[in-house]
């Protein structure tokens, strides 16, 4: 029993190391979701103000704002997903034997991490289509909106690629190691 203690001992500290980085990466991705928040806010603010108080609205302001939002939608979707803070039916899941309900979980992220493939592959034929597209108000061009759509799908299978290695390979962290609510 030992020896197979030791044998998965690099192999967990691999999965712990790659846990680690994802969860820099989470607070990276959060940082970024709370200033496009604060950033969607405020233009809506300046947009009420000048709509309404100077009775001179900008037509960039909504657009800048509506473009924003993938970043909140998919990211914040990567977001959730490293929390487990995303809706789930679990009723049924946790009568069966600890066993079958990893074996779920890693079937569930198998199933997550193909679909966040394919809105990348998306994503990406979408940026590739309109390169050089710009906004209906010329403003500025529609590579960078679009391409949060592509960061927020590759953050998506990478949280998710964690959480089934965290599943498959260290079923049973020391306490506080994991970012499950309580």
């Amino acid at each position: 029993m030992a020896s197979a203690d030791t044998s998965r001992s690099p192999l967990r500290a691999a999965v712990r190391a790659v846990d680690r980085l994802a969860g820099w990466i989470d607070s990276a991705t959060q940082a970024v979701i709370m200033a496009v928040l604060a950033a969607i806010f405020l233009l809506m603010m300046t947009q009420v103000l000048l709509r309404y108080v100077i009775h001179s609205p900008v037509i960039w302001i909504e657009e800048a704002a509506a473009y924003l939002l993938p970043v909140l939608a998919v990211w914040g979707s990567a977001v959730c997903l490293r929390h487990r803070s995303h809706i789930a039916v679990d009723f049924l899941v946790l009568r069966l034997p600890k066993v079958l309900q990893r074996g779920l979980a890693i079937l569930i992220y198998a199933l997550i991490f193909y679909l966040a493939l394919k809105i990348t592959q998306a994503g990406f034929a979408l940026v590739e289509l309109g390169r050089n597209e710009r906004a209906t108000s010329g403003a500025f061009a529609l590579y960078w909106p679009r391409m949060s759509i592509v960061i927020g799908g590759a953050l998506i299978m990478l949280q998710t690629a964690v959480l089934a290695l965290r599943e498959a390979f260290d079923p049973d962290p020391g306490p506080g190691e994991r970012d499950r609510p309580q």
